[in-house]
């Protein structure tokens, strides 16, 4: 029987079961566009952590501020130990980031940040502009879990600008915990839990950049960049190894510095003249922003007289500022 005479049944049963479909998963779009601006870093060393505690393992210079963790969470506080950012957990399971000052011997009540939206936020890190901060943060501008975000204060508005997500290889779809620059050790520490077992995290330190430098994506695979991106190998982003050797000379130092601070438990008197000097420069430097925006908004009349004070204000910041680093310069170790 040919088979076009076959019953239609029959014609069914002999033709061949088609094979599921299955839909390839679509990559994120800005997955791509992160790796054709990502950031050209060097990565000098890593280490692997509790998850709870990692913090006590960054050796953060103390005239740049202090780590510490309450419950697995971080809580910076500036160097002069009068400005704290904390991470408070909520009662819908997520954590915003709050904000506390050190006022006649004692903190005030911890308030909410604002302009960083409502998404889960985490372990806060002020650099010592007292503007700049970056923080890890959930939502929708995130890849996956948590991405490093970056916002300026607005002095005017009392509030801090828009965030951006800093982009790769600080972003992934893993979870991207932390993030601080130690201008004085002129070295940088990002925390992720990238390929790590539950409750560990890495600890990559990396040399910051004064400008931002860009991978030539046109010089390098698709798969390379993606492994630059993900940080599988630091030794891959070292080039001839003469900025690493130094930053590892500084890591080194730090490291020890900090075992000496524990060790010693107490600051030197010279160490607390120094933080002294940099507290009072750190005041006059708010004064003196004071009384740049009140010369903005004033009369002819008013501008003279400020004028003159904005001088003198200048002048004695800049003596200041000249007087802490000479006596800095003393100080082989700070403790």
């Amino acid at each position: 029987m040919l088979w076009w005479t076959m019953p239609a049944e029959a014609q069914r049963r002999k033709q061949p079961a088609k094979k599921p479909v299955v839909e390839e998963p679509v990559e994120d779009p800005r997955i791509a566009q992160m790796l054709a601006t990502m950031q050209q870093i060097t990565f000098i060393d890593s280490m692997v952590v509790e998850g709870a505690d990692f913090m006590a393992h960054i050796p953060l210079s103390p005239n740049v501020g202090k780590l510490t963790q309450a419950d697995g969470l971080g809580v910076f506080t500036n160097e002069m130990g009068d400005h704290r950012l904390s991470t408070l957990k909520t009662s819908d399971s997520t954590a915003v980031i709050t904000a506390s000052d050190f006022i006649a011997n004692r903190w005030t009540e911890a308030q909410p940040i604002g302009g960083i939206g409502s998404a889960s936020a985490v372990n806060p890190f002020l650099m010592p502009d007292g503007i700049t901060l970056y923080y890890a943060q959930k939502g929708e501008n995130a890849l996956g879990g948590y991405d490093i975000f970056v916002t300026r204060y607005d002095s005017e508005k009392g509030i801090f600008l828009r965030p951006e997500n800093i982009g790769m290889p600080f972003a992934s779809e893993a979870n991207d915990l932390f993030f601080a620059i130690d201008e004085f050790n002129q070295l940088g520490y990002f925390v992720t839990d990238r390929r790590q077992p539950r409750g560990k995290v890495c600890i990559y330190i990396f040399v910051p950049e004064a400008t931002r430098r860009t991978y030539r994506t046109e010089a390098y695979s698709d798969g390379q960049l993606r492994s630059l991106a993900a940080i599988s190998r630091i030794a891959d982003t070292w080039g001839k190894g003469g900025e690493r050797a130094e930053a590892v000379e500084r890591l080194q130092t730090a490291r020890m510095t900090k075992e000496k601070a524990l060790t010693a438990g107490t600051k030197s008197p010279a160490q607390t003249e120094i933080d002294q000097l940099r507290h009072e420069a750190d005041v006059m430097g708010k004064t003196l922003a004071l009384m740049r925006n009140q010369y903005a908004a004033a009369n002819e009349g008013e501008r003279v007289t400020l004028r003159i004070k904005i001088l003198n204000a200048e002048q004695q910041l800049e003596a200041m500022q000249r007087d802490i680093r000479n006596k800095e310069k003393q100080i082989p170790y700070k403790q």
